[in-house]
């Protein structure tokens, strides 16, 4: 295998690869990151910097760039559900006493008012 082979032929791949990045992550598609950051870490096993020439380096660069886009959008989903629970938890009594009162006779419900 020529010394440049790993990214001279992989440069379509990784333009491709990119793409699909920005897709999943536009879309919300958290599973399809997960397959697709797996996807560059096998990739990333092969990578050698200096083996690779300027036009197949900016190949890498562009995937470089939307998976770390994509980590990014991953983080601030993170964060927000993060909010999320925390808002729940702060409320969770409040949910506990509706859901329990879901239980209980339809005249009760209505305030004893039949």
């Amino acid at each position: 295998m020529d010394k440049h082979e790993i990214c001279a032929t992989s440069a379509a791949v990784l333009t491709g690869l990119g793409s699909r990045l920005r897709e999943a992550a536009r879309a919300r598609n958290w599973s399809a990151l997960m397959r697709l950051d797996a996807e560059v870490a096998a990739l990333l096993r092969g990578f050698k910097r200096e083996q690779c020439r300027p036009t197949d380096l900016a190949a890498w660069m562009q995937l470089r760039t939307a998976h770390e886009n994509a980590l990014q959008d991953c983080q601030r989903e993170m964060q927000r559900l993060g909010e999320t629970l925390e808002q729940m938890l702060q409320h969770r009594e409040g949910w506990q006493a509706y859901a329990a009162s879901q239980d209980w006779p339809v005249e009760l419900r209505k305030g004893g008012a039949a």
